[in-house]
């Protein structure tokens, strides 16, 4: 199994199972958690296991295949979910592969993980490669899969998409100085509804511009900075609509002195025409509990 590597300060005798695990001072226990129910979905997806799906995700439980949200608030939901049979009958799909595994991004109590897999007819023949996100975090003491976004392509076919994810990171930018400005009506610009937050492993889901600017509201009163500024960007998941990014957000006190960074995963997703953010996952908001991935 090939592992991409990323970031710097790789200890190479850290690993979760039988993967080398990449990590800047992320917690370990953590990290394995995170291996273990990624790889406990897989197993029980190549399974067509409903239960066993289940089991390694939390409720509300937030997916994302392709561009369109869906939020499952129950139990119930989501052991309708997904169609074993019709993934079968409309793709010809009888088995997944996992490809890579991937952690830049973590805390004692959420994980951000990146994987690349392929799908697999009954032949064995690969038709399809796809690029997926899974954040895990720990709720209540149970670890679970809490969202998890899903970019497909078939074998051979697909743009390279880079105006995507352009246009993508540019309204992360100007999302986020709209928050900072306390700017209500361009913050609203930039999101699409409903808006998922994962602040740590708290998830809140925006359903309405209201909720969204109580929040802003919220945030403008306990914020300890004055302005972000985003660092470095890595690409996790590309399409025409759906861009998923980390990346490393500066911020900075009134007088201009840096006061923490924070880590975060951003999808963005292009909806009539808009690219417009559709979930937000970042770190400890506290300059002061600030945690770097």
């Amino acid at each position: 199994m090939r592992v991409h590597r990323w970031g710097q300060g790789l200890d190479p005798s850290d690993r979760a199972g039988s993967l080398m695990v990449t990590r800047r001072r992320v917690d370990r226990d953590a990290v394995f958690e995170a291996e273990r129910l990624v790889r406990s979905r897989f197993a029980a997806w190549n399974r067509a296991d409903s239960n066993g799906l289940r089991a390694a995700l939390h409720v509300p439980h937030v997916s994302m295949p392709g561009p369109r949200l869906s939020i499952r608030e129950s139990e119930l939901a989501l052991l309708d979910s997904p169609d074993f049979r019709g993934l079968a009958s409309v793709e010809g799909w009888q088995s997944s592969a996992l490809d890579t595994f991937d952690i830049h991004q973590s805390s004692t109590d959420k994980v951000h993980c990146v994987v690349t897999f392929g799908r697999k007819a009954a032949d064995g023949t690969r038709y399809a490669n796809g690029q997926s996100i899974y954040v895990v975090t720990n709720r209540s003491g149970r670890w679970g899969i809490q969202l998890n976004s899903v970019t497909l392509r078939p074998i051979g076919g697909g743009a390279d998409d880079g105006d995507a994810v352009v246009s993508a990171a540019n309204v992360l930018r100007r999302w986020l100085e709209a928050r900072d400005g306390d700017d209500a009506a361009a913050e609203r610009r930039f999101v699409h509804l409903p808006f998922v937050e994962l602040d740590g492993p708290r998830l809140l889901v925006n359903r309405s511009a209201v909720a969204l600017r109580r929040r802003g509201a919220r945030q403008a009163v306990t914020r300890g900075w004055k302005r972000s500024d985003v660092g470095h960007i890595r690409v996790r998941e590309r399409s025409a609509h759906k861009v998923t990014l980390e990346a490393d957000v500066a911020r900075f006190a009134p007088g201009g002195a840096r006061v923490g960074s924070d880590p975060v995963l951003v999808i963005l997703t292009r909806v009539q025409g808009r690219w417009g953010l559709r979930v937000y996952s970042s770190f400890l908001t506290s300059p002061s509990a600030n945690r770097r991935g």
